[in-house]
């Protein structure tokens, strides 16, 4: 795989990650006000943690995971901020 699939498969699963989240957000606060915001951190998390460790160990020689790593936080945090700003 190519690094440019590897940075647009890393800008799609934080994208992505961003609009599950936003979905459980609303579901969650639906139910119980706080559980949402909670859920909506844990699982952030886990997903970063998840894919780094996926970037680190599918790196090659050459490769920087790290800037694959920082595109899918960016891709995330980036929708999350206009979001809080716009909507909260």
């Amino acid at each position: 795989m190519s690094s440019q699939k590897k940075y647009i498969l890393s800008f799609t699963c934080g994208f992505l990650l961003y609009l599950i989240m936003f979905v459980a957000l609303i579901y969650f606060n639906f139910i119980y006000y706080t559980t949402g915001f909670f859920a909506f951190v844990i699982f952030a998390f886990v997903a970063s943690v998840v894919f780094r460790m996926l970037a680190h160990k599918f790196a090659k020689e050459g490769d920087r995971p790290d800037l694959y790593y920082m595109i899918f936080i960016g891709s995330f945090v980036i929708p999350t901020l206009i979001h809080m700003v716009f909507f909260i």
